[in-house]
C-alpha cells in the first residue's frame, strides 16, 4: 500500500470513529468508500458497508454480502430492480411486470407461476431503504435507482438483526445522504429504444445544499418513460356455454337434461375476438418519484435526519408473452395496467450516551396498488372444464332470458398498505474488546385487500350482492404485527479471532378478516351462503352499488406465534487481507391464517444456516470472497388448491439448499478492471415427500401413496440452479478526454414452474445468456455514453406464469406466458456534476 493511500484510510477511519452509525453511513453514503473502483496505481478501494448495523470493511464483516455501489450501478445502467438483480447472482426472482416481483436468495422459494395471494404467507426475503423495511406481500417495490450510494444484497438467514421476513436474506439500498460540507449537484438525461420496439428516455437530477455548518438538504427527482416491445395480437376464440340442467338462473326451473331450466341447448356456442384491445408495443412503463432528506447537527453527540421518499408507477399491457402467438406477442380481450403509488415518511435520531451510541429509526410507509389482469385464460380453461365437473362457468342468463355473449373476465385488484415500524438500538463504543448492539423493534404493516373478479354486463342475479360485474370478491383487511428483543455480540477473543453471538425473541400477533367468495344463489356453500351459515348477515344490497363494499363478514381469524433466532459465528483473520469464518444461524417467517374456516392455520416454517466463507486481499489488486452454504428449510410454506378451488397456504414437504457463491473483483492494470461473481447450488430440493394436503382442513395426511405426491428430491421452483456474471471494463484517456469501454454477461441455468405436480405439465426454462456492451468519454463535469443491452437480442426466460392450476384439460397449464429477459435495446446517456 503506498504511503499517500495509508494516510487516506487512516483519515477516513478516524472520521468514523466514535461516530454513531448513521453518521458514519453519511459519510460512506456522501461518496467517501465506493465498492471495488480503481484508485491510487490501479488499486482497489476499501468498500464500506452497514450491513450489521455498524460502519465496517466488508472485507471483515463475517457474513456472504454482495455491495453495487453507486458508481458501479451507474456503469451497469441500472435505475430499476430488473437491472440490478441480474448481478446478485445469489438472488433470483419471479416477476409479473413492474412492481409485482417476489425475490428470494439461495434457492429458498415455493412460490408457483400463478399470481401469488395477497392473503397468504409472508416474502421469505427483506427489501430495505436505509434502515427502514419497505417490503411488502404480492410484489416488492420496484424503486427507481438513482443518486444512491450502493445496494448490499446480504445472502442466507438475518432474522437477528433483521426479523421476520429475511428468512433467505436482505435487499438494502443505502440512498446518499444530505452532507453540511460541500454543495453539489448533478443531472442525467438518456434516451433509448428497443430494437422492436418503441422509444423512451429519463430525466434523473439531485442537488445538495449546506443550509449551515450543521444542516443540510439533499433534492432528488426523476421521471423514466419505458417504450413497449411486446404486442397484443388478434384472437378469437369459441365459448361452448355448457350449462346441466339445475343451473340456477332468475326466474327458470329446471325441466329436464336435454331442455335446461332456460329454454337452450345445453351447448350453445358463441365466437368472440379480441380486435378492439390489438395494439404494438403495449407494455409500457412511466415512473415519478423524488427524495427530500433533511440533516440537521443538534450539536457534537446528537443530529436529526428526517426523509420523505416517494413514487408513481404507471405500467400499461403484459410483460409476459403467449409463444402460441409468436415471439413478444401476447393476446389478451382486456387491457392490462399496474398503477403504484408509494411514499415512506422517516426519521432517524441519532446521537451518544457518554460514549455508547444511540440510534432511533422510524418510519411510515403507504402504498397504494391498483391493478387490471386480463383472466381471459381462466375462463377458457373453465368454459372446457364445465362439461367434464357439470359446472356451468361461462353461461350467464339475464332476466329476459338473454344470454350474456362475452362471457369473458377479468381481475380489478386494489391494495392499500401501511406499514409502521420503529426501531431503538444502543452500541457499545467500537473499540471495546467485547463490542454489543441492544435493541428493540415494533412493526404493524396492513394490507386492506380487495380483488374483484369482473365479468362485463354481468347480470344482477351472478353478482356478488351490491357489486357490479362482481362474479367473486376478495374483501380482506390483514394485519401483521410484530415486536422483538435482540442483541449481537462479538468478543475479541484474540487480535485475531473473535466470536460473534446474537439472538433475538419476537411476538407475532396476525388477523384475517372480511369475506371471499360468489353470492348466495347456489354456486357455492361458501362466500355469502357461509355468512348465513355462520349467523352473519348480508350487509349490501343486489343491484344498489352503493350499499357498501362488504357483502359480509365469512372470515375472521387470528393467529399468535413466539420464538427466538439466533446465530454464533467464528471469525479468524490470519493477517490484514485473508479472513475466514465459520457460521451457524436460523432465521425464521411468521405463520398466518387461511381463508376456508375448515382451513386450518400454517405455522412458522424455520431455516437453519451453516455457512463457511472467506474474504481475500491481494496486492490491493485482487478480492476474492466466497461462501459454502449448507440451509435447512422445515414446513416451508406454499400455496394449493384447496376445498372448492380456493387457494390456501400448507405447510409443505421440508427442503434444503447447498451451495457455493463467490465473487471476484480484479485490478488487473491501472487502467482495466475485471469482476465476476456466480453461485451454484449443488441440491435444492425437498427432503421428505410433499402429499397434497386434505382440501377442507388444508392438514397434509402423515401418510400418502407416493405417486400421488412429489418425492423427496423434488427441486424448488422458480430458481436457476447456476447463476452467474461477469464484468470488464477498461478506462484510458483519447484525445484529452477520459473514455472507457465495458462489456457484461450474465447466465442463468432453466427453472421449473411449481412443488406441486403442475411442474409435470408445464416444461423447465431453459438456460440463457446475455451480454450487454457499452462505451463512453467525458471531460471535466460532464460525461457522455452509449450502450447495448442484450446485443444478440437473447429470448431468455426468466419464469413461466399462468392464470390458473386447470387440473382437467390443462389449458393454462399447456398455455403459459413467458416473462423475457429484455430484448435488445440501444440507449444515449448524457450527465453533468457541479
Amino acid at each position: 500500500m503506498t504511503r499517500s493511500r495509508k494516510r487516506k484510510l487512516a483519515r477516513i477511519r478516524a472520521k468514523w470513529a466514535g461516530m454513531p452509525l448513521a453518521s458514519a453511513a453519511m459519510l460512506a453514503g456522501g461518496g467517501i468508500a465506493v465498492a471495488a473502483e480503481s484508485t491510487e496505481a490501479g488499486t482497489l478501494e476499501e468498500v464500506v458497508v452497514t450491513a450489521q448495523k455498524r460502519v465496517e470493511d466488508v472485507q471483515k464483516v463475517p457474513i456472504s454480502i454482495q455491495v453495487l455501489s453507486g458508481e458501479k450501478l451507474d456503469q451497469l445502467q441500472a435505475t430499476n430492480f430488473d437491472d440490478f438483480a441480474k448481478y446478485l447472482p445469489s438472488l433470483s426472482y419471479r416477476s409479473w411486470g413492474p412492481g409485482q416481483t417476489e425475490f428470494f436468495f439461495r434457492g429458498i422459494s415455493t412460490n408457483n407461476g400463478t399470481t401469488r395471494l395477497h392473503a397468504g404467507y409472508l416474502p421469505s426475503s427483506g427489501l430495505y431503504v436505509d434502515d427502514i423495511p419497505v417490503t411488502t406481500i404480492g410484489g416488492n417495490l420496484d424503486v427507481h435507482i438513482y443518486d444512491v450510494a450502493r445496494i448490499e444484497a446480504l445472502a442466507g438467514p438475518q432474522g437477528t438483526l433483521y426479523g421476520a421476513s429475511s428468512l433467505s436474506g436482505t435487499v438494502r439500498i443505502i440512498t446518499n445522504k444530505p452532507d453540511p460540507s460541500k454543495f453539489e449537484a448533478g443531472y442525467d438525461l438518456k434516451a433509448d429504444k428497443w430494437k422492436s420496439g418503441d422509444p423512451g428516455g429519463q430525466v434523473e437530477a439531485f442537488v445538495n445544499i449546506p443550509l449551515s455548518e450543521h444542516a443540510a438538504i439533499r433534492l432528488v427527482g426523476y421521471y423514466d418513460y419505458t417504450g413497449g416491445y411486446i404486442n397484443n395480437v388478434y384472437r378469437q376464440d369459441t365459448f361452448q356455454r355448457y350449462s346441466p340442467c339445475g343451473t340456477p338462473v332468475p326466474t327458470y326451473a329446471c325441466s329436464s337434461a336435454s331442455l335446461p331450466h332456460d329454454g337452450f341447448p345445453n351447448y350453445y356456442p358463441v365466437t368472440i375476438n379480441n380486435a378492439d384491445v390489438v395494439k404494438s408495443h403495449w407494455n409500457t412503463v412511466e415512473t415519478t418519484g423524488g427524495r427530500a432528506a433533511l440533516r440537521v447537527d443538534l450539536n457534537d453527540n446528537w443530529s436529526i435526519t428526517p426523509q420523505l421518499l416517494g413514487q408513481y408507477q404507471k405500467s400499461e399491457g403484459d410483460f409476459a408473452f403467449d409463444p402460441k402467438y409468436g415471439d413478444l406477442n401476447v393476446a389478451d380481450y382486456f387491457h392490462p395496467f399496474n398503477k403504484d403509488g408509494w411514499y415512506q415518511a422517516a426519521l432517524t435520531v441519532e446521537g451518544k450516551v457518554s460514549n455508547w451510541d444511540v440510534l432511533y429509526s422510524g418510519g411510515y410507509f403507504e402504498r397504494e396498488v391498483h391493478n387490471l389482469v386480463d383472466y381471459s385464460q381462466y375462463s377458457i380453461a373453465y368454459d372446457a372444464q364445465s362439461i367434464g365437473n357439470s359446472y356451468a362457468y361461462t353461461r350467464f342468463i339475464d332476466s329476459t332470458g338473454h344470454l350474456l355473449d362475452r362471457p369473458v373476465q377479468y381481475t380489478n385488484n386494489h391494495d392499500h398498505y401501511t406499514k409502521f415500524s420503529n426501531e431503538l438500538r444502543v452500541s457499545t463504543p467500537a473499540d471495546y474488546r467485547l463490542r454489543a448492539i441492544f435493541g428493540a423493534w415494533y412493526q404493524k404493516q396492513t394490507d386492506e385487500i380487495r380483488a374483484e373478479f369482473n365479468v362485463p354486463n354481468l347480470p344482477v342475479f351472478y353478482q356478488v350482492t351490491g357489486q357490479q360485474n362482481v362474479y367473486y370478491l376478495s374483501q380482506m383487511p390483514r394485519a401483521d404485527r410484530d415486536k422483538a428483543l435482540f442483541t449481537d455480540l462479538t468478543f475479541d477473543v484474540t487480535e485475531k479471532l473473535k466470536l460473534i453471538g446474537g439472538i433475538r425473541f419476537y411476538w407475532v400477533d396476525n388477523t384475517l378478516n372480511g369475506f371471499f367468495g360468489f353470492n348466495d344463489n347456489g354456486y357455492s356453500s361458501h362466500g355469502e351462503a357461509l355468512c348465513l351459515s355462520l349467523g352473519n348477515p348480508i350487509l349490501t344490497i343486489a343491484g344498489n352499488y352503493n350499499s357498501g363494499k362488504l357483502p359480509c363478514v365469512n372470515t375472521d381469524k387470528r393467529v399468535t406465534e413466539n420464538g427466538e433466532t439466533h446465530r454464533i459465528s467464528l471469525q479468524y483473520q490470519f493477517d490484514p487481507d485473508i479472513m475466514m469464518y465459520g457460521t451457524y444461524s436460523t432465521g425464521f417467517r411468521p405463520g398466518g391464517n387461511n381463508r376456508l374456516p375448515t382451513a386450518l392455520p400454517f405455522v412458522a416454517d424455520p431455516l437453519t444456516n451453516f455457512e463457511i466463507g472467506w474474504k481475500t486481499t491481494w496486492a490491493h489488486k485482487l478480492r476474492f470472497n466466497g461462501a459454502l452454504f449448507y440451509d435447512k428449510w422445515k414446513n416451508a410454506q406454499t400455496s394449493v388448491q384447496g376445498q372448492y378451488g380456493i387457494t390456501s397456504i400448507v405447510n409443505a414437504a421440508d427442503a434444503k439448499s447447498t451451495g457455493v457463491e463467490a465473487e471476484l473483483n480484479w485490478q488487473a492494470t491501472e487502467h482495466l478492471n475485471i469482476s465476476a461473481a456466480g453461485t451454484v447450488l449443488f441440491r435444492n430440493e425437498t427432503t421428505t415427500l410433499f402429499c397434497q394436503p386434505d382440501q377442507k382442513t388444508g392438514v397434509i395426511p402423515p401418510t400418502c401413496d407416493p405417486s400421488a405426491g412429489n418425492p423427496a428430491g423434488t427441486q424448488m421452483p422458480g430458481v436457476p440452479r447456476n447463476k452467474a456474471n461477469a464484468t470488464a471494463r477498461y478506462q484510458f484517456e483519447m484525445a484529452g478526454f477520459n473514455s472507457f469501454v465495458q462489456g457484461s454477461v450474465v447466465y442463468q441455468s432453466g427453472t421449473t414452474y411449481a412443488l406441486e405436480n403442475t411442474r409435470l405439465i408445464v416444461p423447465e426454462t431453459p438456460a440463457f445468456g446475455t451480454f450487454d456492451l457499452s462505451a463512453g468519454l467525458g471531460r471535466n463535469s460532464w460525461t457522455l455514453s452509449a450502450y447495448i443491452n442484450n446485443v444478440f437480442d437473447k429470448r431468455g426466460q426468466l419464469g413461466r406464469n399462468s392464470e390458473c392450476n386447470d387440473t382437467l384439460y390443462h389449458y393454462c397449464l399447456n398455455n403459459t406466458h413467458i416473462l423475457p429477459a429484455a430484448p435488445m435495446q440501444f440507449g444515449l446517456q448524457f450527465g453533468q456534476r457541479f
